[in-house]
């Protein structure tokens, strides 16, 4: 009998794996240039790790995660993100108890039960980086900006940066009753996940991709006029720093992310080339997410990164 590799994962070899090896060697390099260092965490974590940090509603827990059973009968998940793993590490190695900010990078394997189409596998590498323990809008423009700088390196120059602000926890609640109260009367209007993230994350409605052309969506509150002024004043300061920096960036009001664990500053990097088939793609993506940590039994960690 013929054995082929599993459906969703790729073999690299030749050309092929020359061309993995030189974008992990020049995302590394420019890692290293601004001082973080690197970080390998395991592919397999309890499956807590995860549900706790994106959130049980979120479609990487609900749909995606490989899940099983050890021989101790013990719930163990192959690896759906890094971002849960190196706080998890933080935590547990009390690593936030030494001063200053905890720069890392990762080139890891990770696993999502995905249907497989171009640019989505069931196993694929992330690279990422993560800055933890500091709360500054300049540290998130140099994260962006770094970012920013790994993919013209890679020759791409079709990119642009989309960024927006989910606030504190405070605005998010406002932000969140706001919407739940513009989007009750359209519900029966609405996809079935739609219906689903209304009762279980309002905000992730913004981010559906069946009803997201509809007038319902794009008549949807904007977060702006739900942010605090100590929100505001941040994410000006954002702003201003990556426009000295010389980083082009839209201001994206729609702009959300899948993983609960994400507030504050927010950014993608999309492949912007309208003849060609990967126009819009989504290079890199992350943001800053403060209460981490707390998931993890420790304390808060305010902490920032991404991942391609």
């Amino acid at each position: 009998m013929k054995i082929n590799k599993l459906k969703g994962v790729l073999d690299y070899f030749g050309e092929e794996a020359k061309r993995f090896q030189k974008v992990r060697n020049i995302s590394t390099d420019i890692c290293e240039s601004y001082g973080y260092s690197e970080v390998i965490t395991p592919i397999i974590e309890q499956s807590d790790v995860f549900i706790r940090s994106a959130g049980e509603n979120s479609d990487i827990v609900g749909k995606e995660m490989y899940i099983f059973k050890d021989r101790g009968d013990r719930e163990i998940a192959l690896k759906p993100e890094s971002t849960a793993s190196v706080m998890r590490m933080l935590v547990e190695n009390k690593l936030y108890v030494n001063p200053g900010v905890k720069k890392y990078y990762y080139c890891s394997p990770n696993f999502r039960y995905e249907r497989p189409q171009a640019g989505r596998f069931r196993q694929f590498y992330q690279f990422g980086v993560e800055a933890m323990c500091e709360e500054s809008p300049y540290l998130d423009a140099e994260v962006i900006e770094m970012a920013y700088r790994i993919i013209k390196k890679l020759g791409i120059n079709n990119a642009r940066v989309y960024i927006n602000t989910l606030g504190s926890d405070d605005t998010r609640k406002r932000y969140t009753t706001a919407l739940k109260e513009y989007f009750e009367p359209y519900l029966n209007d609405l996809c079935e996940d739609c219906q689903r993230r209304f009762y279980k994350n309002p905000l992730r409605m913004l981010d559906c991709k069946v009803d997201k052309n509809t007038e319902i969506m794009k008549n949807a509150p904007i977060i702006g006029n739900y942010l605090s002024e100590e929100d505001s004043k941040y994410f000006e300061i954002l702003c201003n720093t990556l426009e000295s920096m010389g980083v082009p960036y839209t201001i994206d009001s729609r702009l959300v992310r899948g993983l609960d664990y994400y507030t504050n500053d927010i950014f993608e990097i999309i492949y912007e080339e309208a003849n060609s088939p990967y126009n819009g793609l989504a290079l890199l993506a992350g943001g800053r997410y403060n209460n981490l940590g707390q998931e993890f039994d420790g304390p808060q960690i305010p902490s920032i990164g991404f991942g391609m």
